[in-house]
């Protein structure tokens, strides 16, 4: 029996299971293996749910065409007054199929765009296009020989935005066979993806402000949501409209997030072109070009100092005191200065209190490159009235008075203040 029981024994313990400590580990190296699995789990669905979006739209795009294709063939196009109705439609613009300017009273008009579809949660906007296609064999060209079908789909969804084009050719049947290239041939129908971005809105031009309009010029554009999502930008710019091969500048690798950019050296008074590139990987759209001619460069200044008149007594720029004889008792210095580009001839006038000219009065000032300076003498014949004196600079060159005064005073001799 002791044998027995201690069998039974140790057969219980090894059907015991796990620990709770074994268990915790094995959780942990579970999640550990588990957690780089997870994103690329997430990344699956969504390639999936992208994937089975655009599968969608395809289906969409095909039941639009058959539904009007199965419409009479004098019936299929729009009347002017649709809603959404455009004359032209694609590039190299084509003509769109028109039954007239305006539907009759007992036809009631839906818009050219039908409603958006829902599909597995996500909206499609449908927008449908006739226009005539010209037919052509070795000779002769058909105008008018077929009408063309186009439904676009697009949709948004976590993958961006997305674009679905169909396109089906429609023929007049039982009105002749067209004995061209596709003459007896079935129309085809095809399915294309949107691979190239939607073409930039570039917007119009406002100059910067002095003097970074000179050599600089600030772009801003837009980009419509439609079509494959842009990759990055480049800027073109030429001085020629027609952006001939070799003759335009280009700033490449801008991000996908800038829609602002200041273009700088530039030549003043030069008007520029520019164009903004939307990428899509390899594939790329053009905005529209927009100009703007760069500022001239302001030409030299002149700056005027202010005038000095100075004696050799104590009342030095203020004032100077006469003699008995009524000349004055010092010699008189006037200075000035100018900057930037000045006329180098200049004179000095003054008068007395009654308008009258100063003795020696104009006083021609010497020197150049700015700084100018002549000497008043107190010698001479004539006497100096007593009073305020008006010191005013003159250009030579344009024969006018500039915005410079300077007043002195002459006082009377032994007057106690002046």
């Amino acid at each position: 029996m002791d044998a027995l029981d201690a069998r039974d024994s140790r057969r219980n313990r090894s059907e015991a299971g796990f620990t709770i400590i074994e268990l915790v580990v094995s959780m942990a190296l579970l999640a550990i293996v588990a957690a780089p699995l997870a994103g690329v789990f997430w990344s699956s669905i969504r390639t999936a749910g992208v994937s089975g979006h655009r599968t969608d739209g395809s289906s969409i795009a095909s039941r639009e065409i058959e539904a009007m294709r199965a419409v009479p063939y004098a019936q299929v196009g729009f009347y002017a007054n649709q809603a959404g109705f455009v004359s032209t439609f694609d590039s190299p613009a084509l003509t769109t199929v028109s039954l007239g300017p305006s539907a009759p009273a007992s036809v009631a008009l839906a818009p050219t765009d039908a409603a958006p579809v829902v599909q597995g949660g996500v909206p499609f906007t449908v927008a449908r296009y006739i226009v005539w296609i010209d037919a052509r064999d070795s000779t002769t060209t058909f105008a008018q020989a077929y009408k063309r079908l186009t439904v676009i789909i697009t949709w948004t969804d976590r993958g961006g935005a997305h674009q679905v084009r169909q396109d089906s050719l429609l023929y007049p049947g039982g009105r002749g066979t067209y004995q061209g290239p596709m003459g007896g041939v079935a129309p085809s129908t095809t399915t294309t993806i949107a691979a190239s971005p939607s073409s930039p809105n570039l917007q119009a031009i406002t100059p910067l402000a002095s003097p970074s309009d000179q050599t600089q010029v600030g772009l801003s554009w837009s980009q419509p949501g439609a079509g494959a999502s842009v990759t990055s930008y480049s800027i073109e710019f030429s001085t020629n409209a027609s952006f001939p091969a070799g003759n335009f500048t280009v700033i490449s690798g801008l991000a996908p997030s800038i829609t602002n950019y200041i273009v700088t050296n530039l030549t003043p008074s030069t008007t520029y072109f520019f164009e903004i590139v939307a990428y899509a990987g390899s594939y790329s759209s053009v905005s529209q070009s927009q100009s703007q001619t760069t500022a001239a460069v302001a030409g030299p200044t002149c700056s005027l100092g202010g005038l000095n008149v100075a004696g050799a007594t104590s009342l030095s720029t203020t004032g100077t005191k006469l003699q008995n004889n009524g000349k004055m008792s010092e010699n008189l210095t006037l200075s000035w200065s100018t900057a930037g580009s000045c006329s180098d001839s200049y004179q000095v006038t003054a008068v007395d209190p009654n308008s009258a000219a100063d003795p020696g009065s104009p006083y021609v000032l010497g020197g150049s490159s700015g700084a100018y300076s002549a000497i008043v003498g107190s010698s001479g014949s004539k006497s100096w009235a007593v009073g305020l004196h008006t010191f005013r600079v003159f250009d030579i060159n344009t024969n006018s008075a500039t915005s410079v005064v300077k007043t002195f005073k002459v006082c009377v001799n032994g007057a106690a203040s002046c």
